[in-house]
C-alpha cells in the first residue's frame, strides 16, 4: 500500500480530529486498516481549517505540487465518491453556483446546505479528467436520487450533481435498497 496516495475530493473546514472531518472517518475505517502510510495521505492544511478560501488555495497547491509537470486539471487514477440523498457528491450540491465552476481545481464553499457550511471540494474539471470515477451508494434514502442520475433528469438543468460528471468511465456500486427504484434495464446496462 506504500504506492497508494490518497487525496480527499472534499473536506469540511474543521480540525482533522473533528467528528465532522472526512479525514477522521477515512483514517479510522480505511487508511489504518489498509496500513497506508501517513505521508501518502494529502489533506487540507490542518492549520487553515478556519478559512475555506485559504484552505482551498493551499490544497490546490499541494495537489499541483504532487502532480509535477502534469496537465491542468490533474489526472487522478481513480476518484472514489459517495452520493447524498439529494444527489450531491463531493461538496457539489443541487442548484449551487459551484456546479458551474470550470476553472478551479479545488473550490471553497462557504454556504453548504449541509453543515458544516465551510468546505473545500474538487470541481467537475477534476472529476471529468480522472482515469475513472467510482461511486459507492448504499441505502434506500438514495434510491430516488440514483434513479434520477442513472435514468436521466427531465432536463439537463434538472440533473443532480452526481449525474453531471462527464467522465466516460463512471462506475456505480450500489446495494439493493439504493437500486430499488431503477428499471431492470438500467441495472443491466449502467450499473
Amino acid at each position: 500500500m506504500d504506492k497508494w496516495f490518497v487525496f480527499f475530493s472534499d473536506e469540511r473546514c474543521v480540525k482533522l480530529s473533528s467528528d465532522d472531518s472526512n479525514y477522521k472517518s477515512v483514517h479510522e475505517f480505511v487508511l489504518d486498516p489498509l496500513k497506508i502510510p501517513e505521508e501518502n495521505v494529502i489533506t487540507i492544511d490542518p492549520n487553515e481549517y478556519g478559512d475555506a478560501e485559504k484552505a482551498a488555495k493551499l490544497y490546490e497547491e499541494s495537489i499541483t505540487g504532487f502532480f509535477k509537470n502534469s496537465s491542468s486539471p490533474p489526472v487522478f487514477d481513480l476518484i472514489l465518491l459517495g452520493m447524498g440523498p439529494d444527489g450531491h457528491t463531493c461538496s457539489l450540491f443541487p442548484k449551487h453556483k459551484l456546479l458551474a465552476e470550470t476553472k478551479a481545481t479545488i473550490a471553497p464553499i462557504a454556504d453548504s446546505p449541509k453543515p458544516p457550511s465551510n468546505r473545500i471540494t474538487f470541481t467537475y474539471p477534476v472529476l471529468d479528467a480522472a482515469k475513472a470515477v467510482a461511486f459507492v451508494c448504499c441505502g434506500g434514502g438514495k434510491s430516488g436520487a440514483l434513479k434520477t442520475v442513472i435514468e436521466g433528469a427531465k432536463t439537463p438543468d434538472d440533473q443532480l450533481p452526481s449525474g453531471r460528471i462527464k467522465n466516460k468511465r463512471v462506475f456505480w456500486y450500489v446495494d439493493k435498497a439504493a437500486a430499488a427504484e431503477l428499471k431492470e434495464e438500467s441495472i443491466q446496462s449502467k450499473i
